[in-house]
């Protein structure tokens, strides 16, 4: 199989998308679980496709650009897992078949091979959570785009302004994807002083672009007289350092142990036995410099999963197509290649299943069984409970009972009376789950939802009229 995809061959990419499917194969015919991000997702889907706006009617962190990709994906699929998972299993592909002629393109190895685009597929199945269309997922497509242009502009004969601002622009759409991504611009800007000689001039440029998406942004909630709500519903919860783990740091290691052994492989043969050229080493020392970044996106990721580690994979990819290049006995990098196919099919079945005691998925998981369409209700949910938006949908706009707390237990304030008041006028739900008794408070000062609403234990059921 290595001598197969060695060769300089686009049609090689086409056994890439064999294999990858011959792989996702067992998680569409028996459907993976639906976890606690891909149900959040696909509510904040539904209430994006039904017009609401960000910030706005919807009370999240979820960053823009992400919950407009939910919104479309909800209108073209609902909530079809299958169709979900399908569109994320094409985006795996593209990202490795873009890895892999973008290495070629740029002469990263002494051999023109889509190695690197197979390793970078089968690395994205190393936990079933990865077959996902997930912000992580689509920020990496931009990061992507940001070290291919990165490279391109450390090749001295080609520096370019519009290379740098493609930079720029690119980790600015990455954040507006996953707010941590940001981290990477930093990293770009000490890579360029390092490589590329940058000026003030083209540092400006870069940061103008980062900047772009960010100003239209906050352009068009200022046409909506919404700029405060951008503030204190994305900008200021995605500032905070706070973490919150889906998963455990030792079910996190069992995962990653096959890839990191080969990290570990690759940095060994690479000091003992490698030459590069000049350009190839200067982009090798950028893959490994890229680590930090990286690994600063995971410490200020507030939500950490296995799909977390998305960022990881170009860096990842890159050293190990080295190592298995770099092996003198063809036959053992043979053996080798399989060793790692085989050991991330088996590790990833094996700890979807159960079977590896020390990989929990149950702090991840929302439900074993995955329902493709609520049934239509609106539920409004005064708490963390989000388990009943399985079966229903989002009433009013408190997805995030985090940002919206304050508003129900702060009642007194005027602005705060308006907006519940304008969620039950504009999207009233037919169910209000109120565990804290905080609906009595609500109803004394919006003396007309007692007319719309009888409250049944801790719940508050719409009458019909």
């Amino acid at each position: 199989m290595l001598r197969f995809f060695r060769i300089n061959d686009p049609y090689r990419l086409l056994g890439v998308l064999i294999i990858l499917i011959l792989i996702a194969l067992p998680l569409w015919i028996d459907a993976t679980a639906l976890t606690w991000p891909d149900l959040k997702n696909r509510v904040l889907g539904e209430a994006i496709s039904e017009g609401k706006l960000m910030y706005i009617q919807v009370y999240d962190d979820t960053p823009p650009l992400a919950s407009f990709f939910f919104g479309v994906m909800n209108w073209l699929f609902g909530r079809s897992m299958f169709a979900w998972q399908l569109f994320a299993f094409f985006l795996i592909f593209f990202q490795a078949a873009f890895f892999g002629i973008m290495l070629i393109n740029n002469k990263a190895y002494e051999d023109n091979t889509y190695l690197p685009a197979l390793i970078y597929g089968l690395l994205a199945f190393f936990s079933f959570d990865l077959l996902s269309f997930s912000p992580e997922l689509l920020a990496s497509t931009f990061i992507l785009f940001t070290i291919n242009n990165l490279f391109k502009e450390i090749e001295f004969r080609i520096q370019r302004d519009d290379i740098v601002l493609k930079v720029g622009v690119s980790i600015g759409l990455a954040s507006l994807l996953v707010f941590s991504y940001a981290a990477f611009l930093p990293a770009v800007i000490f890579l360029l002083a390092i490589f590329a000689r940058v000026t003030l001039r083209k540092a400006l440029i870069l940061l103008s672009g980062f900047a772009l998406p960010h100003a239209i942004l906050i352009m068009l909630y200022f046409y909506w007289d919404s700029t405060p709500l951008l503030w204190q519903n994305f900008y200021l919860p995605n500032l905070y350092f706070t973490k919150h783990s889906l998963i455990s740091i030792k079910s996190l290691f069992i995962l990653g142990l096959i890839p990191l052994a080969y990290f570990l492989f690759s940095l060994i043969m690479l000091n003992r036995v490698a030459r590069f050229t000049r350009y190839q080493s200067q982009l090798l020392q950028v893959m490994f410099i890229w680590l930090a970044p990286s690994a600063m996106v995971i410490m200020l990721t507030r939500e950490l999963t296995p799909h977390s580690f998305y960022v990881f994979l170009p860096i990842l990819s890159y050293f190990i197509s080295h190592y298995l290049l770099l092996i003198r006995r063809r036959w053992i990098a043979e053996i080798m290649l399989w060793f790692f196919l085989g050991g991330i099919i088996i590790i990833g079945s094996m700890s979807r299943y159960g079977k590896i005691t020390g990989i929990d998925y149950s702090a991840l998981i929302a439900d074993s069984d995955t329902r493709a369409q609520s049934t239509g209700r609106k539920i409004m949910v005064l708490g963390d409970d989000n388990k009943v938006y399985l079966d229903h949908k989002l009433g009013g706009y408190f997805l995030n009972w985090h940002l919206s707390q304050e508003l129900f237990e702060e009642i007194d304030y005027f602005e705060n009376i308006v907006i519940i008041d304008n969620a039950f006028h504009t999207d009233p739900p037919d169910v209000v789950i109120d565990n804290k008794g905080l609906m009595t408070k609500v109803m004394d000062r919006i003396p007309s939802l007692k007319n719309k609403y009888k409250r049944e234990g801790d719940r508050y059921i719409k009458i019909s009229n």
